[in-house]
């Protein structure tokens, strides 16, 4: 069975290159646009990795990734940020609220589809 992959950003371009390059790797994509729509989409189905951008509007993406790892069934599903914001403090947060990894933009797809396929071969246990 295909893992599914969450993807959480407001860049509605940014969103599509990442579905396109990941559906091409045989993932199951779906997008939202808004924090809230993707915890909505969380909530309705199970998913294998979560790519959630910082910067979003109304709640962000820190805080975002908090109410996910309360949310059950995500507590130990990894979840990728993607930031332009490199700082320390950004990051620290980050990983605060549960993050499993931090990428700076730009990236490339390359090494986004590197840090998906490592997050889903470690081992999780709920």
């Amino acid at each position: 069975m295909k893992k599914s992959i969450l993807i959480i950003d407001d860049e509605t371009s940014v969103g599509t290159l990442l579905d396109i390059s990941i559906s091409q790797r045989g993932f199951r994509v779906k997008t939202a646009l808004s924090g809230s729509e993707g915890i909505q989409k969380a909530r309705q189905e199970s998913f294998d990795l979560i790519i959630l951008d910082v910067a979003l509007p109304g709640m962000d993406g820190i805080e975002i990734c908090q109410t996910l790892r309360e949310t059950e069934g995500y507590e130990e599903t990894p979840i990728i940020m993607i930031s332009s914001r490199a700082d320390s403090v950004t990051r620290q947060k980050a990983s605060r609220a549960g993050a499993s990894e931090y990428l700076v933009k730009p990236f490339t797809s390359e090494a986004l589809l590197r840090q998906v396929e490592e997050q889903l071969a470690r081992p999780y246990f709920s």
